[in-house]
């Protein structure tokens, strides 16, 4: 079932409760046409009761860190009156939570899910006023409101500093409340006029302060949360340890290095914001306590929309796009020539490497490629005539399969099949694999599926949708379907249903017609089920009515078979044994099959072919970034939490005579699934580590090696030793 709501200009929105919403769309998904055009529902029809905002109210504000679609859903006054109407409001009418919507600058309708309150305190006589208004004004909206409350000239000086972590906000005023991330209720001072001391200067201000002694050392720093930025946070900690990288930020060189050039860059603003956080968490007065680190979100912001807001995104994608900014906005190359790429031909292996890097770094020279960047070889062979291509690609960080699977694939519904599956597992290679090992004599064909809630969907043999971490279910069914619609009064789910195929002359159906056709598709399975069979055939009548309709089957068609309520599929625990990162990169290295949608063209045959492909470690960085790869988008997104050892020193890759010897500098952790959760990080600072959880830092008391370990950075020997 598909629901669309569209937001309208100059209409409310309504806030509820997202599991709420979730249950009234199951409830209407499987009511019959006449219940939902019913004006008042009974209890008796199970719905999902009355709206219940206490889950996401508290004192008449919405709770603090709610995501949007995952804690609260955001409806049109109309629907809401209607279900309002239907099933009733539990509790008081003043904690519906309204929201306005309004049109951006960019013609774009939206709401705030916090919508922007200010407490302006002036710092000279702490006069102050309350500014309501959306996240999209501006900074210059808000000066502009202080002009006009003071009776002030349009061009009279304002500056403005947020009262709790007392760090002046950007001057300039394009830039709007949402990206300084200014929702929700804030306390904000000014002062009008040139800073001098008496008005709150900001570096003035700070030193007036007498900073407590502190047991942690330099660099022991939390980072607020600007509002689900753990991800952040939690990679910022990750790469301020890095010795070299910091060592290079705040040095006189890096000023000269920055490249303002460069397109592919942010014209050093993002290398600027970074090295000036960096200063700020490295010094003194900062120790054990904490930055916000507003302006680099700001920055990263404007260059990747996709981290503008407050939802909460990966760690690792952060990462990556953040060293790719320092690289460009540090990149020694003013001018990046073109490089036409050359095929390997028969040459030795050493002489295409070097060709290889050598054309890499005449377009790629900075100090993040100096420590960060390693090359790979990459072979790839056609499964038909034997050519083998080779070549050699530079990375940045690995990321590392977990646990060799092999996919559980249930051929309805008593025959289990165990599948070895490439992390590119899509239903045509599962198809083509059944087929081979249970080959279909006639006219049938056999139907992927999985299991989602109560609910089994079809994934078609088209599909790119990668199946790797799914629970796989394949019926061989016929060329004719038949649709049904069950109405039971009562049942169990105990294992996987049985499909089966009835020939229909009229629009009713007799018990002992579908028991047959039932026992006819359990023949094979006699042994099991032959001397209960009867038994079962000897209940009384089965009491269900359904609506029959008969379809040809399509290859753009879409079967749903759906059973209503909350039973599951008994499945056995499993039990999972933790995982060396050794085995991790022997994955990783290991030669596979590519997919049916993952083609690659052989120039020899002129075709494209199912290659294997696999890859060698050739050149490794001074620092090594490992990813685990706990997470997999498919259907649904789900976490490979299996632990994972990894040693803290003497980590070497014994694929290669001059491996550097790693010991580990930080890890950051995810708890929790992906799109929420939260993310922390260990670090290593001296001798000692520390646990950097937002803005609370603490000596760590515990091992650094974690079940929840999501990235790993490793520095080489010769890097921690002299710095670079």
């Amino acid at each position: 079932m598909v629901l669309v709501l569209h937001l309208c200009f100059n209409e409310n929105s309504v806030l509820i409760p997202q599991d709420w919403f979730n249950k009234w769309v199951s409830y209407i998904g499987r009511c019959r046409p006449e219940q939902l055009n019913c004006q008042s529902p009974s209890i008796d029809d199970c719905g999902p009761g009355p709206v219940n905002f206490s889950r996401i109210m508290e004192n008449g504000k919405l709770k603090s860190n709610l995501l949007l679609d995952v804690d609260v859903k955001a409806i049109t006054e109309d629907l809401f009156n209607n279900l309002s109407r239907w099933y009733g409001i539990d509790g008081l009418s003043s904690d519906i939570p309204w929201r306005d919507i309004y049109k951006t600058d960019k013609n774009e309708y939206t709401f705030d899910l916090y919508p922007p309150s200010i407490k302006l305190v002036s710092r000279e006589n702490y006069a102050n006023f309350v500014l309501n208004c959306h996240s999209h004004k501006t900074i210059g909206f808000v000066k502009s409101c202080i002009r006009k409350k003071n009776n002030l000239e349009n061009e009279t000086e304002i500056h403005l500093w947020d009262a709790q972590d007392k760090d002046e906000l950007t001057d300039d005023e394009t830039v709007t409340l949402k990206e300084c991330s200014l929702v929700g209720d804030k306390r904000i001072e000014y002062s009008v006029g040139s800073r001098t001391l008496s008005n709150g200067d900001s570096s003035s201000y700070s030193c007036l302060i007498k900073y407590p002694s502190s047991p942690f050392p330099r660099g022991v720093c939390g980072l607020s949360n600007l509002g689900n930025t753990c991800f952040m946070n939690s990679a910022i900690q990750c790469i301020s340890n890095i010795a070299p990288l910091r060592k290079f930020v705040l040095s006189d060189e890096f000023r000269g290095s920055i490249n303002a050039t460069n397109r592919l860059g942010s014209h050093g603003e993002i290398a600027i914001a970074f090295a000036e956080l960096i200063r700020e968490m490295w010094s003194d007065k900062k120790r054990g306590l904490s930055c916000v680190p507003r302006d680099l979100k700001y920055k990263i912001g404007r260059y990747a929309p996709q981290f503008l807001g407050y939802t909460q995104h990966d760690a690792q994608e952060l990462m990556n796009f953040l060293l790719d900014f320092l690289h460009e906005d540090l990149n020694r190359i003013k001018e990046k020539p073109y490089i036409e790429d050359k095929d390997a031909d028969g040459r030795p292996d050493e002489e295409v490497a070097n060709e290889a890097w050598s054309n890499f770094k005449r377009r790629n020279d900075s100090i993040i490629v100096d420590l960060f960047y390693g090359l790979l070889k990459s072979t790839v062979e056609c499964p038909k005539c034997g050519y083998v291509s080779v070549t050699f690609d530079p990375f940045g960080s690995l990321s590392l399969p977990l646990e060799v699977k092999c996919l559980s694939v249930y051929v309805g519904p008593f025959d289990l099949y165990s599948l070895p599956v490439t992390p590119l597992c899509r239903a045509r290679d599962i198809v083509q694999s059944l087929e081979h090992h249970k080959p279909i004599t006639d006219h049938s064909k056999y139907v992927v599926t999985r299991k989602v809630g109560n609910e089994f969907d079809v994934i078609l043999a088209e599909s790119n949708e990668n199946l790797y971490d799914e629970k796989i279910y394949v019926f061989r069914v016929t060329g004719v379907y038949h649709l049904k619609v069950l109405l039971l009064g009562k049942y169990t789910l105990e294992s996987v249903p049985l499909l089966v195929s009835l020939e229909m002359t009229t629009n009713r159906i007799s018990k002992q017609a579908l028991c047959n056709a039932v026992k006819i598709e359990l023949s094979k399975y006699n042994e099991l089920y032959g001397e209960h069979f009867e038994k079962i055939c000897q209940d009384d009548d089965l009491r269900f009515s359904f609506e029959d309709e008969i379809f040809p089957m399509e290859p753009e068609k879409i079967i749903k078979i759906e059973f209503l309520g909350d039973t599951q599929v008994k499945h056995d625990t499993i039990v999972r044994l933790p995982v060396k990162l050794q085995n991790c990169v022997d994955l990783f290295l290991t030669s596979e099959q590519l997919g049916i949608h993952d083609l690659w063209y052989c120039k020899i045959c002129k075709d494209h072919q199912r290659a294997f492909k696999k890859f060698d470690l050739w050149k490794l960085p001074q620092v090594l970034v490992v990813q685990l790869k706990r997470y997999r988008n498919s259907y649904r997104v789900s976490k490979n939490d299996v632990f994972v050892e990894y040693p803290l020193d003497d980590f070497r890759l014994p694929y290669l005579k001059d491996s550097p010897t790693y010991e580990l500098t930080a890890v950051s952790n995810h708890m929790g699934g992906l799109g929420g959760g939260h993310y922390t990080a260990f670090a290593k600072n001296g001798n000692s580590w520390y646990n950097f959880n937002d803005n609370f830092v603490d000596t760590l008391n515990t091992s650094p090696v974690s079940q929840s370990a999501y990235i790993l950075v490793y520095c080489s020997k010769e890097v921690s030793s002299n710095g670079y």
